[in-house]
């Protein structure tokens, strides 16, 4: 059987090849008319463009990585389909793997997209990889990082400032009268919960005695949060933190369940609780969550537009790493209040 071509389905969608082209990568420049003959065409024909020879002909890729440390995570989702829904404008595809938080893990993915030659990655890094980007740049691989502030002023970077959310979500808390301050967290050496505990203890240390307990969880997950407020229910009333501030919302909720479903504990009476993303659910709790609004979409419709841009500045005529200073996105955070931190 005779492979089917491009031309063969623009011959029988009566259009140019440069249409069909555009109908499997960039969409928006043909008419719903002339979109509709070629995808019959290519139904009739049961064609597949192949990319690979596409990439061999034009020395470019269709194809942009996202490798995430968290795609279980509330927030991931939304973000990544935002990288997707601008990528896709440009009749690009995207990529996305998840590196499960291992260091290794995110360096062998990174090797893969090398080896894949994409066009592009955008990471939400575990590790250091800042050495490894401007390696891939040298390459010819754009990247940008995404949810951590670059280093290097030759990397670009997406990120929200974590100190400042840490800082407005424990100034609430001890501006309650509150002075028994819990962090809930896990991966203290990942950088942006770092940066969290950071700004908690840059409120904690000018407030006379205030202190700031870390308050450990094997993870950042609802079940993670249930059993860390199932452990400070057993602790005496005095030895209990009288506020919580939470990694994420998803330990937030956990922990508000565990209390209000155990009856001993009461929120934010007893305790108040302070959540980070504001996500979806935050506002659906039992009790509704305080919570450190980050964007979601926008950061990830930011990095997808920066990343494209560094595609085109690579592909650029004269493009040189050295010496260049590359473009980084701040997003500064809020905080919602609700009912989790009332005043009683």
């Amino acid at each position: 059987m005779n492979k089917v071509t491009i031309r063969d389905v623009a011959e029988l969608a009566r259009v140019s090849q440069s249409s069909v082209s555009n109908y499997f990568h960039k969409p928006h420049k043909i008419s719903d008319t002339t979109r509709e003959r070629i995808r019959q065409a290519v139904q009739t024909l049961g064609f597949v463009p192949n990319d690979a020879a596409r990439m061999l002909r034009t020395g470019t890729s269709p194809v942009v990585g996202y490798l995430a440390f968290e795609l279980a995570s509330a927030t991931t989702p939304e973000i990544a389909t935002a990288i997707e829904q601008r990528v896709s404008a440009e009749g690009m595809y995207l990529l996305m793997a998840n590196d499960a938080g291992s260091r290794q893990r995110e360096r062998e993915y990174l090797r893969l997209f090398e080896q894949q030659r994409v066009a592009g990655i955008i990471v939400a890094p575990v590790g250091e990889v800042e050495d490894e980007l401007a390696r891939l740049r040298r390459r010819g691989i754009a990247s940008v990082l995404s949810a951590r502030h670059a280093v290097s002023p030759a990397q670009a970077s997406v990120s929200t400032d974590h100190v400042a959310g840490a800082r407005l979500a424990v100034r609430h808390l001890v501006e309650l009268g509150r002075r028994r301050i819990g962090f809930v967290a896990s991966s203290p050496d990942l950088q942006q919960i770092a940066d969290r505990q950071r700004g908690a203890l840059s409120v904690i240390e000018d407030v006379p005695g205030a202190a700031l307990e870390l308050v450990p969880v094997p993870e950042r997950t609802v079940e993670a949060g249930i059993a860390c407020a199932e452990r400070l229910a057993e602790r005496a009333p005095a030895d209990r933190p009288d506020a919580l501030f939470c990694a994420n919302d998803l330990l937030a909720i956990g922990i508000i369940q565990s209390f209000v479903a155990g009856g001993r504990v009461r929120v934010p009476q007893d305790i108040a609780v302070v959540g980070y993303d504001d996500i979806e659910f935050a506002q659906s709790t039992v009790v509704p969550l305080t919570s450190v609004r980050t964007p979601h979409a926008r950061l990830g419709e930011a990095a997808a537009k920066l990343l494209l841009d560094e595609i085109a500045g690579l592909r650029a005529p004269g493009a040189e790493d050295s010496g260049r200073v590359a473009e980084r996105i701040e997003f500064t955070p809020e905080l919602v209040v609700r009912a989790s931190t009332a005043k009683t």
